[in-house]
């Protein structure tokens, strides 16, 4: 089930905009008062830990009231209830898009091997998956599962970089994760469910179905009391009062997000400029901005280029925009040129692939 975040949804592009503000001029939305920000994401966190708590409590009181009660049918019954809306609302861990496609160590072990290499440098778990998705550009670095960590790359913007700013794309990826942001989701997510089933539930159809069926054949003797319509009713002014403070706890974990966005983006820009500095990170934004590198890549692949050609034509790009700039590899150690041919040599199949689709990016 797809559940709704805080605010619209945050883009790539809009979380490497944020790196490149930060870190190329002094905002009072990037260096406001770090102290206040710093209250406002522990009261976000503590707030979640609260909504997950009173998740837990429904568990805990549904068994306590079987196992008090053991005895009684009724118990039992109402026990379950207790702990079916407790697992309900319960947080759901994250899973990979569905047109991600996992990778297998064995055919990319180069592609692993510098994915881990820049995220021990950034400071994070190094991913036990890398996926890759053949028309998304944004790249995530997701906890899914049970815990485990997987990098998804887009190909149509990967193809394009070259082995330096591959290196900073990843800084940039990983620099995004945080660990109280699973606990932080999981409550919106919670909250949203009880949103949605207090405020917004209407009528089944199903059971309105079985409620016109049940009328037809009383026929004559006329429905049993206490109609459908009545109930629904009654359901609904309950969901209104109970979904009020809701609403409240949802509306003030949202202002308490966004209220310590700033602080996290300092610290997502103080884990990217472990690998790249402000100067690539502009140059990463810039690229990505308005989908600029695409055109000539969906160009050359309706023009029927190979995935070589594409390749090279991009790589020169790149080589002019850095003598231009003056610009070197900060970071040679992490992805030297051949290594990130080895990487397109890996990837050749996956590239092959998603050309054929890259007319439908938009």
């Amino acid at each position: 089930m797809k559940t709704e975040r805080y605010g619209p949804p945050e883009t790539f592009v809009g979380r490497l905009g944020t790196l490149h503000e930060c870190s190329t001029q002094i905002d009072p939305k990037c260096y406001g008062s770090f102290l206040m920000e710093m209250i406002l994401r522990s009261a976000a966190l503590l707030v979640s830990l609260v909504v997950h708590a009173f998740t837990l409590a429904f568990i805990v009181m549904g068994c306590w009231i079987i196992y008090v009660n053991s005895d009684f049918l009724f118990a039992w019954m109402a026990g379950l209830v207790f702990v079916g809306i407790g697992v309900l609302l319960r947080p759901r861990p994250r899973r990979l898009p569905a047109d991600a496609e996992s990778v297998a160590r064995s055919s990319a072990p180069e592609l692993y091997r510098v994915a881990e290499r820049v995220a021990r440098v950034v400071g994070v778990e190094p991913p036990a998956t890398v996926a890759l998705r053949d028309l998304t550009i944004a790249s995530e670095y997701l906890r899914v599962g049970r815990g485990s960590q997987v990098l998804v790359i887009g190909l149509p913007l990967w193809l394009v970089l070259s082995a330096k700013q591959r290196v900073v794309l990843l800084a940039a990826t990983y620099a995004e994760a945080h660990d109280d942001k699973l606990i932080i989701d999981g409550a919106l997510s919670t909250l949203a469910v009880w949103r949605e089933s207090l405020l917004k539930g209407g009528g089944a159809p199903g059971r309105a179905e079985a409620h016109t069926q049940i009328g037809a054949t009383f026929g004559m003797h006329g429905t049993p009391p206490g109609t459908y319509e009545g109930m629904g009713a009654i359901g609904q002014v309950l969901g209104k009062v109970l979904g009020l403070p809701v609403l409240l706890l949802e509306w003030t974990l949202i202002r308490l997000v966004r209220g310590g966005r700033s602080s996290a983006a300092r610290q997502e820009l103080a884990r990217a400029h472990r690998i790249a500095t402000d100067a690539e990170l502009t140059e990463l934004a810039e690229l990505v901005r308005n989908n600029r590198f695409l055109a000539p890549v969906q160009a050359a692949a309706l023009r029927g280029a190979s995935v070589s050609e594409i390749r090279q034509s991009a790589l020169a790009s790149a080589e002019a925009l850095a003598s231009c700039t003056n610009d070197r590899n900060a970071t040679p150690n992490l992805l030297t040129s051949d290594a990130s041919a080895r990487i397109d040599d890996e990837l050749r199949g996956h590239y092959a692939c998603a050309i054929k689709g890259f007319g439908l990016i938009s």
